[in-house]
C-alpha cells in the first residue's frame, strides 16, 4: 500500500532541493531563462490559477470573469503605453504560441516564409520541424554573410524581388528574430522592399523583448514590422507566456485575435495575466537601467572570456549587442561536454550549433559552441566586474581542469536580492 505521506516528502523534497540549488549554488546562464520578483510570483499564486475567461475583456463565454476583465484591460493598457502599439493580445500561452497564431494569420499551406535557419540561429518554431511546417508552408531561410552572424541584404532583396520562388511557392511572410540572437535584424533595411512585394513581416522578439521594452536594441514597429511576436520570461522578466503586439489596421487586427482565440487558445491560463501586468510596471519603471546592465554584462563577460583565452564569436563586431554571448569550444571538446563540466561545477549553460556548422546528428549532439545569457544573474544583481571575475572562473574549470564548485558557491552567494523592482 502506498505510503501518501512518504510521496507527497518526496515531492516537498525535490522542489526544495531545486529552489536550493538555483538560488543559492548555481550560477544561471541559460538565453531563454530569468527569474520573477517576489511581488511577480506573489501575483501569480491566485484563484485565477483555477479559472476560465474565453474570449477578450467584457467579451466573454462564461460568467464570473468581472475581476480578470478588469486585470486584463488593465495589463493590455499597460503593454500599450510601454511598447507604443495600437493592438495587443496577452493571450498566447508562449512564444510558440504566438509564432504560430501569426503564421496561420499570414500563410496558407503551399506558401512560403522567409526565417533565420537554425545554424544562423532560428528557433525552431521558425522552421520546418516547428510551427511553420505544421501548418503546411514551405520554409526558405536568409542567405547570411560569410560568418553567418547577419542576414545578407543584398541577396535577401534578390529574394524578396523575386517572391515566386517557383511555381509551387509564392513567398508570403518574412520572420525575423532568433533564438541565438548576438544582434539587431535588418528590418529597417528590407521592410520596405517587403511591403512593395505584398509580403508581411513577423519579428519574434522572444529573445530580446526586454532589451526592446528598455529601448536598448531595436524598435521593431518602427522599423516595418507588421507584427511582433514574443516570450515574456527571457530578458522580460514577466511569467512565462506569450504576447503578440501590432500598429496593423483594426481588420487585420481582428484576424489576428481570431487565430489566437478560437484558434490556437482557449483558456489562456489566467494566473499570468496579474503576475505579467506587475512584471510590465517594472519594466515602465526600470527597464532602461535593466536593458542597459544587461548589454554591458554581456560585453564585458564576451571580452573578458576572450582575453582568457576563449574564441569568443563575433569578435569583428564587438561580441554581442544583446544578452548573449557565443563561444566556440571546439577546443575543448565541444559544447555537450562544456556545459556538462560547467553543470559539474554548478555554472549552467547551453550546448549551441555555430553559424559555420552544418546541421547533422553529429553537430546536433554536440555542436561546437555554447551559447550564454546574463539577463537572470544581471537581475540578480552581477555587475561587469562580477562578469570578468566569472570568466577567470571559466578559465580555471575549462582550460585548467580545475573544481570550482566550491567558489562558484561562494560567488553565487554574493547575489541573493533580485535586483530592478519594487521595494
Amino acid at each position: 500500500m502506498m505510503d501518501y505521506n512518504s510521496e507527497l516528502s518526496k515531492i516537498n523534497s525535490i522542489i526544495s532541493s531545486q529552489n536550493n540549488w538555483r538560488k543559492k549554488e548555481c550560477i544561471n546562464l541559460i538565453a531563454s531563462e530569468n527569474v520573477t520578483s517576489p511581488a511577480v510570483a506573489a501575483a501569480y499564486n491566485s484563484d485565477f490559477s483555477h479559472r476560465y475567461a474565453e474570449g477578450d475583456p467584457w467579451k466573454r463565454y462564461y460568467n464570473g470573469t468581472r475581476y480578470i476583465d478588469e486585470l486584463e484591460e488593465y495589463a493590455n493598457k499597460l503593454a500599450l503605453d510601454l511598447f507604443e502599439a495600437e493592438h495587443v493580445t496577452l493571450q498566447p500561452i508562449s512564444g510558440t504560441v504566438a509564432n504560430l497564431a501569426a503564421f496561420s494569420m499570414f500563410t496558407r499551406p503551399g506558401d512560403m516564409v522567409l526565417t533565420n535557419g537554425t545554424a544562423a540561429g532560428g528557433h525552431i518554431s521558425h522552421n520546418p520541424w516547428g510551427a511553420a511546417g505544421i501548418l503546411g508552408t514551405n520554409v526558405m531561410n536568409f542567405p547570411t554573410t560569410e560568418e553567418g552572424f547577419h542576414i545578407d541584404i543584398d541577396k535577401t532583396r534578390k529574394i524578396i524581388e523575386n517572391k515566386w520562388v517557383n511555381v509551387r511557392n509564392h513567398l508570403t511572410t518574412i520572420m525575423f528574430g532568433c533564438s541565438f540572437f548576438l544582434f539587431p535584424q535588418p528590418i529597417k533595411e528590407l521592410s520596405e522592399d517587403a511591403h512593395n512585394s505584398g509580403l508581411r513581416v513577423i519579428y519574434d522578439a522572444a529573445h530580446v523583448f526586454g532589451l526592446i521594452a528598455g529601448k536598448r536594441f531595436q524598435d521593431p514597429l518602427r522599423e516595418g514590422a507588421d507584427v511582433i511576436t514574443a516570450s515574456t520570461h527571457k530578458t522580460f522578466f514577466g511569467p512565462q507566456g506569450g504576447i503578440i503586439l501590432s500598429n496593423m489596421d483594426e481588420k487585420d487586427w481582428r484576424r489576428c485575435k481570431g487565430t489566437i482565440f478560437p484558434g490556437v487558445v482557449s483558456n489562456h491560463h489566467l494566473h499570468r495575466i496579474p503576475a505579467l501586468a506587475i512584471a510590465i510596471l517594472e519594466h515602465k519603471k526600470f527597464g532602461q537601467e535593466y536593458a542597459d546592465q544587461v548589454i554591458k554584462n554581456a560585453r564585458a563577460f564576451a571580452e573578458a572570456l576572450s582575453e582568457e583565452g576563449f574564441r569568443v564569436a563575433a569578435e569583428k563586431y564587438g561580441f554581442t549587442k544583446s544578452h548573449q554571448v557565443a563561444v566556440d569550444m571546439t577546443a575543448q571538446g565541444g559544447g555537450s561536454s562544456v556545459a556538462n563540466k560547467l553543470e559539474e561545477n554548478n555554472i549552467i549553460v547551453n550546448k549551441n550549433i555555430m553559424p559555420w556548422e552544418i546541421i547533422s546528428f553529429k553537430t546536433l549532439t554536440n555542436p561546437s559552441g555554447i551559447r550564454i545569457g546574463v539577463q537572470e544573474m544581471t537581475r540578480w544583481g552581477m555587475k561587469e566586474d562580477d562578469f570578468k571575475e566569472l570568466a577567470k572562473v571559466f578559465k580555471s574549470i575549462l582550460l585548467e581542469g580545475k573544481d570550482m564548485k566550491k567558489e562558484v558557491k561562494e560567488l553565487r552567494s554574493r547575489f541573493q536580492t533580485i535586483n530592478y523592482t519594487f521595494a
